[in-house]
């Protein structure tokens, strides 16, 4: 009974969860660490000698900066800036931007950072340090993500990848080139699971090819990367979402990890050996082998009590009470359910405070300048409206005067027509004199007799048939579709379509312009008169032939005609 309770309660608990890169917030710590280990490195090396002020004054402000000082720091690191800017020492200043971009980055003001970071580039590639350059972009790549500019992360992985491959000593190219891979699988994370599988791998050989005897880079350095990318490579492969799911092969880089982490005997970073045992715990639960979670996750809590690493501790909770439930110890299982939600509260309540920090530091900054960027938003507002309106205005008014131009043309047209009318046509003796074109497939006969069927037709008004086809058409004249079309694309200049329409069209106007009682017609009546079946349809057409609606012509005609 109890145990059903305890199973009913773990389906309801907001269990978190666990990405399976979240051991990507260490890897980024690692190279966080190593930028940091090139701005720190004054207090053994003297960036600009006989100027041994820039130094102290650099590691002053790393250290206020530490102490949550950030203007202060900020301040320091400026005044280094200016003395290693006046005694031309380009290290030093090289250094100092370097820790201004990351003070900004700890204020959450990413832009800034990034500006920053335009500066440190172009002393960088002055100095030809590619070590800097591809931390940098590593770091610029971070920045653009906390942005939400994804795009412009993946680009500045690429970068660093690029000048970490011109890093001329070996260990530290590899390491740089290790680091790069690594984001670049992250970044792909939930994107492709091909991609993430290819920089993995590549991230691994990397690492493989460390000596790991260097000063910059000792054996445990190399054995703490060559865990992270084992230990991911298994979490890869233990994914239940990912289609490459493989348990063996997912325990088979776990026990990589497991062999290089016994190379070192306990040297290796702490919250390496933590992320590993945490995945080891719920590939063991997933595999339910709830004894081997149980043992993991035990040993995880014991290493995380010397280095505190709640979201660790929270999945660490959680998977102990699911697995202690697997074994049937109910009341441990329940213990640690407690400490889960307990843990759970806090972890929650902090992420809210560190969501709202940039949120209100953007709300504070805004609010300086509220008043003055509404009254600049105001009058450009209005100057554009102006603008706006101005531009409507001289438009409509020339697009009258262009439609009713087109309405006095039709008129003419009209009046034109008219006069014509009242002359009669001489009859002309030839071919020639007639129009009539000879045509590869129609005899002369032939084409004579169809052509005056369609002045029968013309004169007829069948073509306000409602139902009038092609087809429909050239049975009623006696003729096949094809010669039909080619007589009205060579004698009329239409297709059948605009041929029709033409006809109706002309209809109608003629009717509207000496018949006054057609202009009291509403348009669904002048559509049904001149044979189309929608009024759309037959405002389309109007308005095509002649450049305005058939209500324009109607009204104009009402004060003109």
């Amino acid at each position: 009974m109890i145990k059903d309770k305890i199973v009913e309660k773990l389906k309801y608990v907001v269990w978190e969860v666990r990405n399976p890169f979240l051991q990507r917030l260490y890897t980024v710590c690692i190279f966080l660490l190593f930028f940091f280990s090139f701005s720190t490195a004054s207090a053994e090396t003297i960036l600009c000698p006989g100027n041994e002020k820039i130094d102290q004054l650099i590691d002053k402000a790393i250290a206020v900066n530490g102490d949550g000082k950030n203007k202060e720091a900020l301040g320091l690191l400026q005044q280094a800036n200016d003395l290693a800017k006046a005694v031309g020492c380009e290290k030093g200043e090289l250094n100092t931007l370097k820790n201004i971009m990351l003070v900004y980055s700890h204020m959450y003001d990413y832009k800034k950072a990034l500006a920053i970071s335009n500066q440190v580039r172009d002393l960088a590639i002055r100095q030809k340090n590619y070590i800097t350059l591809s931390t940098l972009y590593n770091t610029r790549a971070i920045l653009y993500e906390n942005l939400g500019l994804y795009d412009e992360s993946f680009k500045e992985y690429e970068a660093s990848l690029k000048y970490a491959k011109l890093i001329a000593e070996a260990d530290n190219r590899h390491k740089h080139i290790f680091l790069a891979y690594f984001n670049m699988a992250t970044y792909n994370q939930g994107r492709s699971d091909e991609k993430v599988l290819y920089y993995l791998e590549k991230s691994r050989e990397e690492a493989l090819k460390i000596k790991g005897n260097s000063k910059d880079i000792p054996l445990e350095k190399k054995i703490d990367m060559l865990v992270s990318v084992n230990m991911n490579l298994g979490i890869y492969y233990r994914d239940s979402k990912n289609k490459a799911k493989n348990s063996k092969l997912s325990e088979f880089y776990f026990m990589e990890a497991l062999k290089q982490l016994n190379l070192v005997n306990g040297e290796i970073n702490l919250t390496t050996k933590i992320d590993l045992y945490q995945a080891l715990q719920e590939f063991y639960h997933m595999k339910k082998d709830y004894r081997k979670a149980i043992e993991y996750g035990e040993n995880m809590l014991v290493l995380e009590k010397s280095n505190s690493m709640p979201y660790n501790r929270r999945v660490g909770y959680m998977v102990l009470a699911k697995s202690y439930l697997g074994i049937g110890d109910n009341s441990t299982s329940q213990k640690y359910l407690d400490l889960f939600s307990k843990l759970n509260d806090s972890i929650n309540s902090e992420e809210k405070q560190a969501v709202e920090v940039p949120v209100k530091k953007i709300i504070s900054e805004t609010k300086t300048s509220s008043e003055k960027e509404i009254k600049k938003i105001t009058v450009i507002s209005l100057v554009i409206l102006i603008l706006i309106i101005g531009g409507m205005l001289i438009y409509r008014r020339r697009s009258n005067k262009v439609i009713h131009k087109k309405y006095e043309e039709l008129i003419a047209k009209i009046h034109h027509e008219n006069e014509n009318s009242k002359i009669k046509p001489t009859p002309e003796k030839n071919n020639e004199s007639n129009g009539i074109k000879p045509s590869v497939t129609i005899t002369d006969e032939t084409l004579k007799a169809l052509l005056l069927k369609l002045e029968k037709f013309e004169a007829s008004k069948k073509y306000l048939k409602k139902e009038l086809s092609l087809s429909w058409m050239a049975s009623s004249l006696g003729t096949n579709t094809k010669y039909l079309s080619e007589v009205i694309k060579t004698y009329k200049n239409h297709n059948f379509t605009s041929y029709i329409n033409e006809l109706r069209i002309n209809y109608i106007i003629k009717m509207l312009y000496e018949n006054p009682v057609y202009r009291e017609y509403k348009i669904a009546s002048l559509a049904e008169e001149c044979g189309y079946v929608t009024p759309r349809v037959f405002v389309n057409a109007f308005k095509q032939q002649t450049g305005f609606t058939p209500s324009y012509f109607v009204e104009q005609l009402k004060v003109t005609v």
